[in-house]
């Protein structure tokens, strides 16, 4: 289990929001904190993609389009 200490306006904010949703405030943050993870993920694995990526290495978009077969 978590324990957060939240600073007194994010709280409040939390606790509006719960009571305009008719959510829990423990399910609106669980919600919060798992799309801000999966946003960090997502964040780590296109720095490592940027960092392997070589200039010059890539297909061209006619190239693509050929492979593909749909080339005009």
């Amino acid at each position: 289990m978590l324990e957060l200490n939240l600073d007194p306006e994010l709280e409040k904010t939390l606790a509006d929001i719960a009571a305009r949703t008719g959510e829990a405030p423990a399910d609106i943050a669980r919600k919060a904190l798992l799309a801000y993870l999966e946003d960090l993920e997502d964040y780590a694995v296109a720095v490592e993609a940027w960092k392997a990526y070589k200039p010059g290495s890539g297909k061209t978009t006619q190239e693509m389009l050929r492979e593909l077969g749909v080339a005009d």
